[in-house]
C-alpha cells in the first residue's frame, strides 16, 4: 500500500466509532508523545485520549480533501477537512511518525471553520 493511503487509512480508523472506543487500538495508533491542539483550545495528551475511550460517542466525522507532506523519511505531515456530526467544518493536520516499523499519530490540531 502506498504510504500516504496508509496514512489516509489510519487517519479514517481514528475517527470511526469502534476505534475511539478501543483503548488498545489507541494505544497502538498514539504515539506515547501525542499531543493534540484542540478546536476547542483544549491540549489533549495519549493518556486523555485513552481514558476516554470509555465514555460513550455518537460524534461522527467525514475527511476529505487529503494532502501529504514527507518530512523525511520517517515523517508525514497530512492536512485535510472534517466535518463532525453533519455540522461542524475544520481544518486539520497531522503528523505521523514511523516508530518500531509501523506509523504512530504524534501530533494533531484542529480549526474550526467560521
Amino acid at each position: 500500500m502506498d504510504v500516504f493511503r496508509e496514512i489516509e487509512s489510519l487517519e479514517m480508523e481514528l475517527v470511526d466509532l469502534g476505534t475511539r472506543k478501543d483503548a488498545a487500538r489507541l494505544q497502538e495508533l498514539l504515539s506515547d508523545e501525542f499531543l493534540e491542539f484542540g478546536s476547542s483550545g483544549v491540549v489533549i495528551r495519549k493518556s486523555d485520549v485513552l481514558d476516554s475511550a470509555n465514555t460513550p460517542s455518537t460524534t461522527t466525522y467525514q475527511l476529505s480533501d487529503f494532502k501529504f507532506k514527507s518530512l523525511g523519511n520517517e515523517h508525514i505531515l497530512v492536512t485535510y477537512r472534517s466535518i463532525k456530526s453533519a455540522r461542524e467544518i475544520a481544518y486539520r493536520s497531522s503528523v505521523w511518525v514511523k516508530q518500531d516499523g509501523r506509523w504512530q499519530m504524534l501530533h494533531h490540531q484542529s480549526t474550526v471553520v467560521t
